[in-house]
């Protein structure tokens, strides 16, 4: 068992705990900036679920601070314990909606040995659905287990290049064995790769070392950055269904922007195959046309595909405030009366987190402010960020001073926020703005290529002559 604070990024600890031949199963694809934190608060499972889980999974005991300021300590470090309600689980998942989490201790398991990995990829999608449905009767258990529409491996393919080039257009199916034990990891792999190869995949490529499967993981978790560079919004959504409907729900997604008669919408989809579909909607959120567009496609999405499919309407994304009007259609009228008087008794007046569909459907402003960015000549310079994160971990200020607002993403938050009057400029804001060595490092990681330097140079030279 480890203790982290909330704040801990995926990877670094990672990156720690394999020193000690130890890791931290859930995985999602954003490793690189998700914090343990978030994850505990979204039940964050990730890229491999399919055999390992979720965070829930993992965490033994909670340390949350309530409403009040009070710091309630809930689960154990024993493996049973039976003595209390689970109000530990109560809290994981619940998206910061019942109070604050400080600490966390967690359960890690041996990092495997041996790992074998192999990328598919098939012309028919119910070619993919049926290899893995096979995979699943057989008893085999992959580590990892995922999928990847057409667009997303275009977009990966330029995005990345080199031996992308040579993969066919198609769907994409990765799949990995994992163990202590070489001989039963190629084992296990190969029965894996038998049941796959009947359904003929018209390509497919095995990692001979960790340097290709490093490669080939990294065609996985470059979707986001990938597809970011196609339109200027890119928000994946985030919902389960059953494997037994699978390709009749990705065609139906697919057909989302033709079903709407939306021209300029685009959707992706990736899916971990324990059914996590992550449909990616791209749109330019500054153009009025394209934000409707946009809500067209989410009730589409739940009301019309997911909800009907009896499916969740999430997996690990947390509800949040835009699907929060869905809430009443998947669950009911007298459940969500439930969720409202348990959260009422952690937050009786209702300000942590308000307008999140959990326990608090109150009705939210939908209002979408262009994130833009006025310059000194009173032109407009438009913001591409798409609030993804990658730039966090890179950047020196934040790295010393440790919060968020230090970030070049929290820099731009706050600009943003200057713009349109919710703040007013003042010595610190003038302070965080001036921590930035204009190094670059963020635009080396940002993949929609925000100019950030540029903008934090500007950004100071308006508010000196104010």
């Amino acid at each position: 068992i480890i203790e982290v604070e909330p704040g801990v990024i995926c990877d670094d600890l990672n990156d720690e705990l394999k020193k000690y031949g130890y890791f931290f199963p859930p995985d999602p694809g954003s490793s690189s900036v998700a914090t343990i934190g978030g994850m505990v608060a979204n039940n964050a499972g990730g890229i491999q679920a399919f055999k390992y889980g979720v965070t829930k999974q993992y965490v033994m005991y909670l340390d949350v601070v309530l409403v009040n300021g009070e710091i309630l300590s809930v689960g154990s470090d024993v493996l049973k314990s039976v003595s209390s309600y689970n109000i530990k689980d109560l809290f994981i998942g619940s998206e910061g909606t019942l109070g604050v989490i400080s600490k966390i201790g967690l359960r890690i398991r041996p990092l495997p040995k041996f790992r074998k990995l192999g990328l598919f990829i098939f012309d028919d999608i119910r070619k993919l659905e049926n290899a893995a449905k096979k995979i699943r009767l057989g008893g085999i258990i992959p580590n990892l287990l995922e999928f990847m529409d057409k667009m997303i491996l275009r977009a990966v393919r330029d995005y990345l290049g080199g031996i992308f080039y040579d993969f066919p257009d198609g769907y994409v199916l990765l799949a990995e064995m994992d163990g202590n034990n070489q001989n039963h990891v190629d084992d296990n792999f190969t029965r894996l790769f038998d049941i796959i190869i009947q359904y003929n995949p018209i390509f497919f490529r095995i990692a001979k070392n960790d340097i290709e499967r490093e490669l080939l993981i990294r065609a996985r978790k470059a979707n986001l950055p990938a597809l970011s560079r196609i339109k200027p919004t890119t928000c994946v959504e985030d919902c389960t269904i059953t494997l037994t409907n699978f390709s009749d729900v990705i065609k139906q997604i697919e057909k989302i922007p033709e079903s709407i008669n939306a021209s300029n919408l685009e959707v992706a989809i990736i899916c971990h195959m324990e059914g996590n579909l992550h449909p990616t909607f791209l749109f330019n959120e500054n153009n009025a046309e394209d934000r409707e567009d946009f809500e067209k496609a989410l009730d589409y999405l739940y009301k019309e595909i997911i909800i009907p499919a009896g499916g969740s309407i999430t997996g690990e994304h947390g509800i949040g405030k835009i699907k929060t009007p869905y809430m009443k259609l998947s669950h009911g009228e007298k459940f969500i009366e439930k969720m409202n008087e348990i959260k009422k008794i952690f937050d009786p007046n209702m300000i942590l987190n308000p307008g999140i569909g959990k326990g608090d459907t109150r009705k939210i402003d939908k209002t979408s402010k262009k994130r833009k960015l006025k310059n000194q000549e009173n032109k407009i310079l438009e913001l591409e960020c798409m609030r993804c994160g990658f730039c966090v971990a890179s950047c020196p200020s934040r790295k010393i001073y440790n919060i968020e607002a230090y970030s070049p993403r929290g820099r731009l938050c706050i600009l943003n926020g200057l713009v349109y009057g919710d703040l007013k400029p003042n010595q610190l804001i003038n302070d965080i703005l001036h921590t930035c060595t204009l190094c670059g490092l963020c635009l080396e990681k940002c993949p929609s290529g925000v100019p950030t330097y540029e903008i934090f140079e500007k950004a100071r030279e308006i508010l000196h002559f104010r």
